[in-house]
């Protein structure tokens, strides 16, 4: 089972595509839920009407896309740091620290191994070179340097609408 990654709803559009009462929540992390209030399998009462839905925006809903490190969508590279090493690496980085909201983060593996933890979502592994950790926006997280690691980090975000 993913953990909970409550995301703020920031938009709701019906899905032309589908039959009933189907919407769509756009969230703060950049994905697109599909929602819809079809008792017992999924209860959503305030998708029923204009004023229930209005209400929602800025309140949360679970992500499971976040829970799943998936990048959203469009979600494109704006900034990218430096090459460190394991000399050269940040307290920042070696920290629990977070990204800011709507920013994800790619933290990129060139050369060698370092170790990517982010409690939120149970993720305690080794990466090396090639691999890369997905870092969705407002989750603790901190990378150990082992030798020989090089590394860096891409920033991304998802184009406003």
């Amino acid at each position: 089972m993913l953990p909970h990654v409550p995301r703020a709803i920031v938009a709701l559009t019906r899905d032309a595509d589908e039959h009933g009462e189907v919407w769509i929540a756009a969230l703060d992390c950049g994905h697109r839920r599909h929602v819809r209030h079809r008792p017992p399998q999924s209860s959503y009462p305030w998708l029923t009407t204009e004023a229930a839905r209005a209400a929602k925006i800025g309140a949360p809903l679970e992500c499971t896309r976040c829970a799943a490190s998936e990048l959203p969508d469009g979600a494109s590279v704006y900034k990218t740091t430096a090459e460190f090493d394991e000399h050269t690496l940040p307290a920042g980085l070696r920290r629990e620290h977070t990204t800011r909201g709507g920013v994800w983060g790619r933290a990129e593996v060139l050369a060698g191994t370092m170790r990517f933890v982010m409690p939120a979502l149970g993720i305690d592994r080794e990466l090396t070179a090639g691999e890369h950790a997905i870092i969705p926006p407002e989750l603790e997280h901190h990378v150990e340097a082992r030798p020989g690691l090089r590394m860096r980090v891409a920033f991304l975000r998802v184009a406003p609408d």
